[in-house]
């Protein structure tokens, strides 16, 4: 379809009125300020050399706006009808205003020409931007005290970029004469004629220069500049204006598949899809813990509209069923938000695959909300989790697998039943163990530190932590109060299997302990802490049973060591690697033991699994 789009151009000053005016707005589904002052340094500089600026998008308004809008940052919100939407150049035509207005709250623009500038070292060629932080003291005062002085800008060469905005003639004429008020020379009864004569010429010469020479060809250049547009007419449907406008900023600035859907949704609906979602996190802060929340969302909404959760779903939403079923989606998440804090993971930063919390959020939506329905459907999320977390699946290709896992269970949420349940092995990818068995003892033995991305490694410390995770010293259980405060400790000191040529980094040789516990370790050997801990605990049985709570299995840590203080290399080896490895292998029977009742949905008891 012919949009009947127009190449045009329009000075500087035309622009600002209209910002001004409130005639030129922002639509709502635009993203925020994003260029630092390194960007807008360039765009003033080009202005003012009078060189080609890229292109701006402009769609005209006729009687009703198609989009919900916003004035530009810091721009007034008057009552006067908005004529056009800027769907394209919003951080070029932003920075322009807010930098001609001088109304940044922590940097300040200045034009710099050489002829002006009392240092030699800058005699450059050319008229250039400068720009420097400013911040002010708790007085109010302004920091640098300078960059309000015309003196001494002058003397460094520097003009107020906001001199230049063609409305502030009076502004320029008032700066001229304070950055030279120094110069005029005052008149006394002593006075020599001639001395005066040549001061005063002096003086006016160095207004002429200031006024004449440097800020009103500036002036000039700025007010009609002209900045090239494309127009879109006001008959332009919306949902063409909106296809430039994603093709335009993709080829500029690739848009985040979010970016894209909210534009989308608020195109179908009038909906605003980020202040929805702003006003979820507001409500339930603790969401954003587990990454973007609108990631989040979108994958809980792909998936329940049976879609893939990445950006192929995204763009095939139904935006009408999204806002309708919006409440759902919400509660879907918070739900499945509240399932993984029942299974003591608080966080992204421990939890094993990300992937998995919209499967059981769009479950959790079409699920039964009450009685035996409802916990069998979270008996079975339960189960899918920890079985995500151990196998691996979700380690390439996420989302086309986890949309293939979604279907069976989602059909499962909507109508749950045991024969349904006893069909789920055989048809849920993931729940099939000869395709993904669950690791063996040599894969828990061999996961790596639990702090990277390794989706094992992860997966054995929630095991870790589903049983209490107690602090050595203090007995505070882990929560998600204490959960980002508490430090990756190495049960065997990392120094000491060093020492010893031995790899500290292992899953199964971490614990999640306060830091101020993991500071007073070193490189003791684990028997040696241990009777320091059982001095200061209450009892030899209340260490025990904070160690019990990490899955330690404490009668093969308590038999480990001493070992020589000064030995190193194969000698500390000989010492150390049979402890180490007995340590490490009554550890891996322990969590083989949780993780296979977790990966059944079952709710294991820690005597079972330590013995």
């Amino acid at each position: 379809m012919s949009t009947g789009s127009k190449a045009l151009d329009r000075p500087v000053h035309q622009w600002l009125s209209d910002i001004a005016a409130g005639r030129l707005h922002l639509p709502s589904f635009q993203r925020g300020e994003a260029w630092d002052r390194r960007r807008i340094e360039s765009m003033l500089r080009t202005i003012i050399r009078d060189l080609p600026l890229g292109i701006t998008l402009v769609l005209d308004v006729g009687e009703k706006e198609q989009f919900h809008s916003r004035p530009l940052v810091t721009a007034p919100d008057t009552t006067t009808k908005v004529t056009e939407h800027l769907l394209d150049g919003q951080q070029r035509l932003t920075a322009l205003w807010r930098s001609l207005k001088d109304n940044y709250e922590d940097r300040k623009f200045f034009v710099h020409h050489p002829l002006l500038d009392e240092d030699p070292q800058n005699d450059d060629d050319e008229v250039d931007v400068w720009s420097y932080t400013t911040w002010k003291k708790k007085s109010g005062q302004l920091m640098p005290r300078w960059t309000e002085d015309p003196a001494q800008c002058a003397r460094r060469g520097l003009v107020p970029v906001r001199l230049l905005d063609p409305a502030s003639e009076a502004d320029a004429s008032e700066w001229v004469e304070a950055a030279t008020a120094h110069l005029k020379p005052t008149l006394r009864p002593d006075s020599d004629a001639q001395q005066i004569f040549a001061a005063m010429e002096a003086y006016e010469a160095r207004r002429r220069f200031l006024k004449e020479d440097v800020i009103s060809p500036l002036r000039e250049t700025v007010k009609h500049y002209r900045l090239p547009y494309l127009n879109l007419p006001a008959s332009t449907p919306k949902s063409v204006a909106l296809e430039v406008f994603i093709n335009m900023n993709t080829n500029a600035k690739p848009l985040r598949p979010f970016d894209i859907v909210v534009a989308e949704v608020e195109n179908a609906t009038d909906a605003r899809l980020q202040e929805m979602i702003d006003t979820f996190v507001s409500q339930h802060p603790h969401v954003s813990a587990f990454g973007a929340v609108s990631d989040l969302l979108l994958q809980t909404v792909a998936l329940h509209q049976d879609l893939p959760p990445n950006k192929t779903g995204y763009y095939s939403l139904d935006a009408h069923r999204l806002v309708a079923e919006w409440d759902l989606a919400l509660q879907g998440l918070l739900d499945a938000v509240e399932l993984l804090s029942q299974m003591r993971i608080w966080d992204a930063e421990r939890l094993p695959t990300a992937v998995a919390v919209p499967v059981v959020a769009a479950m959790l939506i079409r699920a039964p909300k009450l009685g035996d329905a409802r916990g069998l459907v979270e008996h079975v999320s339960k189960k899918y989790l920890w079985t995500a977390f151990f196998t691996g699946r979700y380690d390439g290709a996420a989302a086309t697998r986890a949309h293939a896992d979604a279907k069976p269970l989602l059909a499962f949420a909507a109508s749950p039943s045991p024969g349904a349940l006893s069909r789920l092995d055989s048809t849920v990818p993931v729940l099939d163990r000869e395709v993904y068995p669950l690791p063996g003892a040599r894969a828990l033995q061999a996961a790596g530190w639990p702090s990277g991305r390794s989706s094992l490694a992860r997966a054995i410390l929630a095991t870790f932590n589903y049983f209490g995770a107690r602090d050595f010293a203090d007995d505070s259980m882990l929560s998600v109060k204490n959960v980002r405060t508490r430090e990756y400790h190495h049960l065997f000191p990392a120094k000491l299997l060093n020492d010893a040529d031995i790899d500290p980094n292992l899953a199964l040789n971490c614990a999640l302990i306060t830091w101020r516990t993991n500071r007073t370790i070193g490189r003791l050997d684990p028997i040696a802490y241990l009777a320091a801990r059982a001095e200061a605990a209450p009892s030899p049985e209340s260490i025990e049973v904070r160690l019990r709570s990490h899955v330690i299995p404490v009668p093969v840590l308590r038999d480990a060591g001493p070992y020589s203080a000064d030995a190193t290399g194969a000698d500390l080896q000989a010492e150390v690697g049979p402890d180490f490895t007995g340590f490490v292998e009554r550890r891996a029977e322990a969590v083989s033991r949780a993780m296979k009742q977790l990966c059944e949905g079952k709710t294991p008891e820690l005597s079972e699994v330590l013995g």
